[in-house]
């Protein structure tokens, strides 16, 4: 990913949301490297080379900090300011953790400055929780008609506890992303309000929307997560249920139901977050009872392995290139191993007398053939190169000589696309009757579902090769990362969760 696509500043192909989630996803590699090194036997020479790779990718992400394009993503839907949130709270964790890193000036003025941009991005959203439309929850884009879907919903019980758990406080009231804002937008904003560590409201605005998203509904009959509902003209109810199934749209509240756990004690959280996991895995086939029904499309993929309904025929866009390594990134920090005694913030105290940390365990562990399964199906598809495709299926089945329409299932029947369909959002019920949408021509100007540029790209050498993974978009950076998120898990749950 780094060595194929970064710059030096940033990965120049890719666009703002997912850059966030790639950053997130760098300095989480790096967690995770220097568990290994501190809870491992590993050589000396390992341990030095580990080290090297920590401080080097710990450089590529403060690079990215000073090129995030945060002018772009301030002005973007909800749920893209989210993934700003936690891209650097969880840089702010990784260097809380290693006092190597806590202990410099350096990281005390880094930790600073990413907790500030937590902050103003979070406050975007802070007062987004609106319940005089379908009782509450947050609308997807403030630029479209109402529609309450489940990414933004996920994101901010997510960013809510995380920003409740690991947000260090910030005493600047400068709210502006960048230096540029104003002039480049014309545009003044007011003084960013006080927000201190541990804030109350923090924690009960992550208890209010994971009450509020548990009591709506938005379950199919698989226990899968469906996209989100649309309020009928003149109407304030969610009456109208978009069935369409992503992958990401299961794992995103995972790390937000792990939070409240931390947070409150209340071990049902743990619990909804297994039955979601348990949905997921059985959605992509693994436990069908025979071989014949485990190669059929099952929800969510099928032969045991995860796709998205856009992975076979191959018109994912690019926010949907990247949706299984968001998946299994949040499911990794549900399963982090539990502390046996702990002052959690709320003042709840847990300790290991109660069997939490052994059943969590234990159920994290079963999930690992599943996991290891997945990441051999993305690693099947690496090219010459080394770069991961988007369909880990293709490789499972060697039908890289048919047509992979073929393989393409039905979508749910109910379900609207606006992923990978961008072009629906100029139609009812999407549209706003007091504002037009239109699509941007640049990358530098909207979120890909409304960019016909990047959109419609297309792979050039892809429609003559015989490999499936080079069809439509082809092998991009989103894949590749996709792929690291995967595997990136399989090596987590061994290391953190072995017997």
């Amino acid at each position: 990913m780094q060595g194929n696509y970064w710059n030096g500043s940033d990965w120049p192909t890719s666009i703002q949301w997912v850059s966030a989630f790639m950053d997130t996803l760098l300095v989480a590699s790096d967690r995770s490297f220097a568990y290994t090194l501190d809870n491992s036997d590993v050589s000396a020479r390992s341990g030095k080379s580990l080290r090297s790779e920590i401080d080097h990718y710990l450089s590529h992400v403060e690079a990215f900090y000073d090129d995030e394009d945060v002018i772009q993503i301030f002005d973007a839907a909800y749920d893209d300011a989210q993934w700003v949130v936690l891209e650097w709270l969880e840089a702010i964790k990784f260097i809380g953790e290693y006092p190597k890193y806590a202990q410099s000036s350096h990281s005390r003025a880094n930790i600073a400055r990413f907790a500030h941009r937590a902050h103003i991005f979070y406050n975007i959203v802070q007062d987004q929780f609106n319940t005089s439309e379908c009782g509450g929850g947050i609308t997807w884009n403030p630029a479209l008609a109402t529609y309450k879907n489940a990414i933004t919903n996920e994101l901010f019980l997510s960013s809510s506890v995380a920003m409740y758990l690991y947000y260090p406080g910030d005493t600047l009231s400068d709210p502006y992303p960048s230096p540029r804002y104003a002039n480049f937008t014309n545009t003044t904003l007011p003084a960013l309000p006080r927000l201190a560590k541990h804030d109350p409201i923090l924690l009960r605005n992550a208890v209010d929307e994971y009450q509020w998203f548990k009591t709506h509904n938005f379950t199919n009959a698989l226990g899968l997560v469906v996209d989100g509902f649309h309020i009928s003209h003149n109407q304030t109810t969610c009456n109208e249920r978009n069935e369409q199934v992503y992958t990401y749209n299961q794992g995103v509240m995972l790390s937000g139901l792990r939070g409240l756990w931390e947070a409150t004690g209340d071990t049902s959280y743990l619990r909804d977050g297994y039955k979601y996991i348990k949905a997921t895995i059985n959605a992509t086939g693994w436990n069908a009872h025979s071989h014949s029904l485990r190669g059929q499309w099952a929800g969510l993929g099928r032969n045991g392995i995860m796709e998205d309904y856009c992975d076979a025929p191959a018109n994912c866009s690019q926010d949907n290139q990247i949706f299984k390594g968001i998946y299994f990134h949040h499911l990794g920090l549900f399963c982090e191993s539990l502390p046996t005694k702990q002052p959690l913030v709320a003042g709840v105290t847990y300790t290991a007398s109660s069997g939490v940390g052994a059943t969590h365990s234990s159920n994290c562990a079963s999930y690992l053939p599943w996991i290891e399964h997945n990441a051999g199906a993305a690693l099947g598809t690496r090219n010459t190169t080394g770069i991961m495709g988007g369909w880990w299926t293709a490789s499972h089945l060697d039908k890289t000589h048919e047509p992979w329409l073929a393989w393409s299932a039905p979508k749910p029947k109910g379900s609207i696309d606006p992923i990978n369909e961008p072009w629906i959002l100029r139609k009812p019920p999407w549209t706003r009757q007091d504002k037009r949408i239109d699509l941007p021509s640049n990358k530098g100007t909207g979120r890909s579902f409304l960019n016909a540029v990047e959109t419609s790209k297309r792979h050039r050498t892809g429609f003559l090769s015989r490999d499936i993974n080079d069809k439509g978009r082809g092998r991009t950076v989103e894949t590749q990362a996709s792929g690291i998120g995967v595997v990136k898990a399989t090596s987590d749950f061994m290391h953190r969760l072995r017997p």
